[in-house]
């Protein structure tokens, strides 16, 4: 199908477009035109409140209306146009960001959309998800925030031709003018074009390119959420190891540290002292026993007491270590 946009202004202020859906087939001056409300939601006795089809302009209500009524598409529009502009439709919402971004200063959709917005937002969250696709306008704001694109497809189209002699060639002035004058008639010279055809199958190769490879992506959902749990799960596992060598990495780095001397002056002072109380007391407890054995007694507390000595003059060794040299 050909689809045209036709933009005006209502006398309430309100910008609008009409969308025109013309289908293409062999006799493309018979078929009745579709018209409708492109971007909004609307009430209007013209206006058909679900699909926003233009239904209540008689001549493109059936095919027999259209082709009794002699209309060429460009009247059949301006007669539509020119009645939603003096009998304006009451605006519900508009759908579309590019038709909100036109909307003029004095709109009285602009005007309340502050307080309209918030009555409106809740009813139609949920009503916006299976709406029409995004306008162009609407795509091309959104492209322009994202910083790197991929670059376009290469489609090979075919080159333009110089001149229509073929088709135009044996035409007389008269016939070219009513050509000119008859929209329709214009328009099925057109489409029957070999690079119109041509362009139109690339068109709809292209399309079921994409409707394949987005039945591929659709089918490998299930294992794209499979791996991104399973990236999740290994995420997790990996954060606990990392916590858990941070963890024995500081408890090594303690332990492979340079001692600290006057920790280990102290604890030797301490062990030390320990030493030289054993000794003493095992002294203290041979003399009480009577002293029976001077050799084994002496053998025991030289053993005791040298392990005294030994921490004190290690103790004494750091101790000369720590003072600076004068």
């Amino acid at each position: 199908d050909t689809t045209y946009d036709t933009v005006f202004q209502t006398t309430k202020g309100d910008t609008l477009i009409v969308r025109v859906h013309v289908p293409l087939a062999s006799s493309f001056a018979s078929f009745c035109p579709a018209m409708s409300l492109a971007g909004v939601r609307a009430r209007h006795d013209w206006v058909e409140a679900r699909s926003m089809r233009i239904i209540g302009y008689d001549p493109i209500q059936s095919e027999q209306k259209w082709k009794r009524s002699g209309l060429s598409l460009g009247q059949a529009v301006h007669e539509v146009v020119k009645h939603l502009q003096l009998y304006p439709p009451e605006i519900l919402e508009i759908t579309d960001a590019g038709l909100q971004a036109i909307q003029p200063n004095n709109s009285r959709f602009r005007a309340n959309d502050s307080s309209q917005s918030s009555t409106t937002t809740s009813e139609s969250g949920t009503r916006r998800e299976a709406a029409d696709p995004p306008s162009y306008d609407a795509s091309l704001q959104h492209a322009k925030r994202v910083s790197q694109l991929p670059p376009p497809p290469e489609v090979p189209f075919p080159p333009i031709p110089r001149d229509f002699d073929a088709i135009l060639g044996n035409k007389t002035k008269e016939e070219l003018e009513a050509l000119l004058s008859d929209e329709l008639e214009f328009l099925s010279l057109v489409h029957n074009l070999d690079i119109f055809v041509e362009i139109h199958k690339i068109a709809r190769s292209k399309t079921d390119e994409t409707h394949h490879l987005a039945h591929e992506n659709l089918s490998n959902q299930d294992k794209a959420k499979s791996l991104c749990e399973e990236v999740e799960r290994l995420q997790k596992i990996l954060k606990e190891k990392v916590d858990r060598f941070q963890a024995l990495e500081q408890q090594q780095n303690s332990l492979c540290a340079p001692a600290d001397i006057k920790s280990i002056i102290r604890k030797l002072k301490e062990a030390s002292k320990v030493a030289f109380d054993t000794s003493e007391a095992f002294a203290d407890g041979w003399v009480d026993d009577g002293a029976p054995n001077v050799d084994q007694f002496m053998n025991e507390f030289v053993e005791r007491r040298k392990l005294h000595h030994e921490r004190a003059g290690k103790m004494q060794i750091l101790m000369n270590h720590q003072t600076p040299k004068r």
